[in-house]
């Protein structure tokens, strides 16, 4: 099975505590990339979440700009803390058989997520999104990545 996972990390947020909302910066962006994924026709079947309450609003804003009707899911797994491969046990625990999902979490462990997938060092700012494609053999491939910056104003 193909499998498509994009993985996000949240918008511009107020703070750095598990509370901090995202700052209206932060909600522009994810506007603004929803704008772009939608524009290539790109929608995932399934939305996972960090519950820190930045990441959480990260994926109701970038959901609702895609016409995602269904509300993220939250998966403790998706702390900034947590081990890579934990998170991706979580994530296919969570959607078997999904073919494309969206993943919104935090540094480190987006990072490391793409690392262990790809083998490759992505940066990672905030709002960053990066689409991973794997086929099941070997490690997976790099389809893109759009960060805020890159996105007209």
């Amino acid at each position: 099975m193909v499998r498509t996972l994009a993985l996000l990390r949240h918008g511009l947020a107020s703070g750095q505590g598990s509370d901090a909302a995202l700052a209206p910066e932060g909600v522009r962006q994810l506007e603004r990339l929803a704008a772009a994924l939608r524009a290539g026709t790109w929608r995932p079947d399934v939305v996972l979440s960090s519950p820190y309450t930045r990441a959480l609003e990260s994926a109701r804003t970038l959901a609702r700009g895609l016409g995602v009707a269904t509300a993220p899911m939250l998966l403790h797994e998706l702390l900034p803390e947590s081990e890579p491969l934990d998170a991706l046990q979580a994530i296919d625990a969570a959607a078997p058989n999904v073919d494309s999902i969206l993943v919104v979490t935090h540094l480190p462990l987006v990072g490391r997520l793409t690392f262990e997938l790809t083998h490759q060092e992505v940066p990672f700012s905030p709002g960053t999104f990066v689409e991973l494609r794997h086929d099941g053999d070997g490690y997976a491939q790099l389809v893109r990545r759009i960060a805020p910056q890159e996105l007209a104003q």
